[in-house]
């Protein structure tokens, strides 16, 4: 008995440890990366409150050694901490800030439909400028091709090169090579299945399938998700299936495994 309440406690211990690690980069009161709307900031400019998606209103603090980044805003004098921003930061025990970064903020994904598919980096830039004005901003690119308010300030900080703000057509082109669905869309499914096969099993383990897949570290949850029958390889129609999920947005096939013969 003694050795079976050991044994329930220590599993009790384990499954605390893990629901404060997974929460701890997630959403919530208390995940440590915040993303959300500026809500009010005090008159030093260095404490702000941001409410977070599920409406949590979490206090945070910057330092000196914080790091501060405006993202997709244009104009100078812009680039100061207002109230209506959209806010990530990576945050320490009592709402320290590590860093944050401040974008306008954007509104509901805009798709484009499955043409954007089909259409030229060049074409694809003239369709999201959607005030023709010859950039793209960061509403215009969050909108349109790739909506993450998580992933997204950090996306387009890196491309954009010159910090102006906004993309130029090359920096939008990228910018979008690193785009899920759009790496994906530029050869066909059995193409990408026949340059990750590299040894002609028919069979695609995770590492195989880390050559299709650029989710880091999500990459385990995802393999999962595509692996229907749970066989831990995925076969040519799986790989499909997971393609077309993320080019068109569909929900990943969870059916029997179909063999390509």
């Amino acid at each position: 008995m003694r050795t079976n309440s050991f044994l329930i406690f220590v599993l009790a211990i384990v499954a605390l440890q893990t629901h404060v690690l997974a929460q701890s980069n997630s959403k919530g009161a208390k995940s440590q990366v915040v993303v959300g709307v500026l809500k009010s900031v005090d008159a030093s400019g260095k404490r702000f409150e941001v409410l977070q998606e599920g409406n949590f209103v979490r206090k945070l603090l910057t330092h000196d050694k914080s790091k501060v980044y405006f993202v997709g805003l244009p104009k100078e004098a812009d680039r100061r901490p207002s109230v209506g921003l959209g806010v990530k930061a990576s945050t320490e025990n009592g709402g320290m800030v590590k860093s944050i970064t401040f974008t306008p903020a954007i509104g509901k994904a805009k798709p484009l439909g499955e043409e954007k598919l089909t259409l030229s980096a060049g074409e694809l830039f003239s369709k999201v400028d959607r005030d023709a004005d010859g950039r793209v901003s960061y509403g215009e690119f969050s909108e349109a091709i790739y909506y993450s308010p998580k992933h997204g300030p950090d996306a387009f900080r890196n491309a954009d090169r010159d910090g102006n703000g906004t993309f130029d057509s090359q920096e939008f082109e990228q910018a979008l090579a690193k785009v899920s669905w759009w790496k994906l869309s530029r050869k066909t499914a059995v193409d990408w299945f026949r340059e990750a096969d590299k040894n002609r099993d028919s069979d695609l383990e995770i590492k195989k399938f880390s050559l299709i897949c650029s989710s880091g570290n999500h990459i385990d949850r995802i393999f999962k998700r595509a692996d229907g029958d749970a066989s831990g390889s995925l076969s040519q129609q799986e790989t499909a299936n997971y393609i077309r999920s993320v080019t068109h947005g569909k929900k990943k096939s969870r059916g029997k495994r179909k063999r390509d013969k």
